[in-house]
């Protein structure tokens, strides 16, 4: 059986929920060797042979054709630390301390956005600092925060001790009817509101002869060059409620939680929107590669991992056509 990365968060996340409770109430040396230790845990993990997560940061290194897959996942390893007590801290409810940690650079365009469209539909992708970051937009716009629970039943309870500190309504669209959910959002876009979801989940991609699937929400688009299928939601409830969708990416230091923010995209039919936001977050993956740590889903994985495979599979044969060539003009 291949490696899942849900299955390891499920199998993780007791230990790592127990170890957060008692470490946040810790004085500070003990915290500090606690998550030195929950560091090593996850390097270990990259550092086994044949690790899922190396090949796989070595594959997203290789889409992104910048930096060394260990600092990409040394990224990855210090905001799982970094993330692990400030959402503990979240848990406790004191929200003033991550209220402060929250940044938005561009924030009088996005109040413009705001009042020139009576609201927006924020996509985002699962970072580490995405919770934190919706908590610091909650304490400052009235928000509808759409999640979706782990089907682990354990860590879907752990989570829900964060969101009764998010100051904002939280919609689960795993355990909730779909028509609620619909209305839910409806009701928030009519009324102004920010509505503010993960979209980053993918899946195998429609044909292209029928880019929309007709028994699921997915869209096909072009995602590091390979083709997805990925949520059509946001592009339906845009163009039904006539608001922009605005992409946003949370980045997270030792002193900040950033929001950054792509230009407003207009609904243009389900296809082209949705291949609008998806060039957007890629971007954000392309600036800021550490802090998306969905890239070690097992679907991502694979596409990148296939994509790399490819790409020097092609690299390959190129490189033999000269030689094949020059073979032949001597005959």
């Amino acid at each position: 059986m291949g490696f899942s990365f849900t299955r390891f968060k499920d199998r993780i996340s007791g230990i790592v929920d127990s170890g957060s409770r008692r470490l946040a109430t810790a004085s500070r040396p003990v915290r500090a060797i606690g998550y030195c230790l929950l560091r090593g845990l996850i390097w270990a993990v990259y550092l086994c042979p044949g690790s899922h997560m190396r090949k796989t940061a070595t594959a997203y290194s290789d889409a992104l054709d910048c930096r060394p897959p260990r600092k990409i996942y040394a990224g990855f390893v210090s905001g799982i630390a970094r993330v692990a007590y400030r959402m503990e801290v979240l848990s406790q409810g004191r929200t003033a301390m991550i209220d402060t940690l929250f940044r938005m650079p561009e924030k009088l365009r996005f109040e413009a956005i705001l009042r020139e469209n009576s609201g927006a539909l924020l996509v985002m992708p699962h970072c580490h600092g995405s919770l934190l970051m919706v908590r610091g937009l909650a304490a400052r716009y009235p928000t509808l925060m759409l999640i979706r629970e782990p089907k682990n039943d354990a860590r879907a309870a752990a989570q829900r001790r964060y969101f009764k500190h998010m100051g904002c309504e939280v919609l689960d669209v795993r355990r909730t009817h779909e028509a609620l959910v619909a209305r839910a959002v409806l009701k928030a876009l009519r009324e102004g509101k920010i509505v503010i979801g993960t979209v980053d989940r993918i899946k195998k991609a429609p044909p292209a002869d029928e880019p929309v699937s007709r028994t699921s929400d997915n869209v096909r688009a072009m995602a590091f060059g390979k083709p997805v299928g990925i949520a059509g939601w946001p592009a339906r409830f845009a163009e039904r409620c006539n608001v922009p969708i605005l992409p946003v990416m949370a980045e997270h230091s030792e002193s900040e939680v950033v929001m950054h923010i792509g230009d407003p995209i207009k609904a243009d039919g389900i296809v082209a929107t949705t291949q609008s936001w998806l060039n957007t977050l890629e971007q954000f993956f392309r600036r800021y590669p550490g802090e998306w740590i969905f890239v070690y889903d097992k679907h991502w994985s694979r596409l990148l991992q296939n994509r790399m495979a490819e790409n020097r599979a092609s690299d390959a044969a190129l490189a033999i056509l000269p030689v094949q060539s020059s073979r032949g003009s001597s005959k």
